[in-house]
């Protein structure tokens, strides 16, 4: 059975500059591994403590066991306000306690109009994903990403298709080995 890939875009835009990076990752893990995106981010209720283990919603019982199924799991994240989107956190507070993230492999991607291509947004997912004992192997930052997709959402920048090579091996490798 192939290794299972959970993909998960910060970003609930249809044509997201970081769901075109997640896309053309997966593109590059075909064959080897099964790449499936989740689309849990756009039903999750905002999280209530009140709700994290007794009369949970099937949403969030849906986002768990979906985390629980993969092997790994691919995050990506724009940049808001020098933080990560706020989808994706309210996503991964709700399994903050939970433990399906513990020692599960990750690879971070997360892009950006300017400049600094999100690193302060992946600082900000590393660290709660550390803090939820997740094995991060891989981080990419995308800098002045318009410039490297296409209106068709395809990668054309050399160098970043060559970064999302090299975390693909290294995901692949880690999952196969």
């Amino acid at each position: 059975m192939r290794p299972r890939v959970l993909a998960v875009v910060g970003s609930l835009q249809a044509r997201s500059s970081n769901k075109a990076l997640v896309e053309a990752f997966g593109g590059l893990l075909r064959g080897a591994i099964h790449f499936v995106p989740s689309g849990a981010l756009h039903v999750l209720p905002p999280f209530n403590s009140d709700f994290e283990s007794e009369n949970v919603p099937e949403t969030v019982l849906a986002w768990r066991a979906e985390l629980a199924a993969a092997d790994a799991i691919v995050f990506a994240t724009p940049e808001y306000a020098f933080g990560i989107a706020g989808a994706l956190k309210n996503s991964l507070d709700w399994v903050v306690g939970s433990g399906e993230l513990v020692t599960k492999p990750v690879i971070l991607i997360g892009a950006s109009t300017m400049a600094t291509g999100a690193s302060l947004a992946l600082e900000a997912l590393e660290r709660t994903l550390r803090v939820m004992s997740a094995d991060v192997i891989g981080v990419l930052s995308v800098p002045h990403v318009r410039a490297k997709i296409d209106a068709d959402g395809r990668v054309t920048d050399d160098a970043t298709v060559g970064s999302l090579v090299d975390l693909a091996e290294k995901l692949i490798e880690r999952l196969t080995r």
